[in-house]
């Protein structure tokens, strides 16, 4: 896990990317895809720096982090460098979204390991 927490964070914002596309009716192509979700993964990977998430990729706080940056980053590029739209509508959408499942996938992380510590340690032998 720790060395792949990264893809469960870009699959989020490939995800949010993708859906988006298709709620729009916009085909979804790998080209335009990457295109839009660029903003986003290049904030994702200053967030990752950011909080040295890589130390403990499913802390709860790490998410909460990374989330943010990458949502606040990521929309200041979409607006000033990728010259994108970003409608109040869509920022709400794209926090709700990004804290949502970054955080959502840890919480879901450290309670499977709970679950799994605790049936370990029941076991009698």
């Amino acid at each position: 896990m720790k060395r792949w927490f990264w893809v469960f964070d870009v699959a989020t914002v490939l995800a949010f990317v993708i859906i988006g596309r298709d709620t729009h009716g916009f085909v979804t192509d790998w080209a335009e895809t990457l295109r839009v979700a660029a903003p986003f993964l290049l904030a994702l990977s200053i967030g990752i720096g950011i909080t040295r998430a890589w130390e403990r990729p499913t802390r709860i706080l790490t998410g909460v982090g990374i989330s943010v940056i990458t949502v606040v980053v990521g929309l200041g590029f979409r607006k000033y460098v990728f010259d994108a739209g970003t409608a109040n509508t869509f920022v709400i959408l794209t926090s709700a979204w990004m804290i949502v499942w970054m955080v959502g996938w840890r919480l879901v992380a450290n309670l499977t390991a709970r679950i799994m510590g605790s049936r370990r340690g029941s076991i009698t032998t």
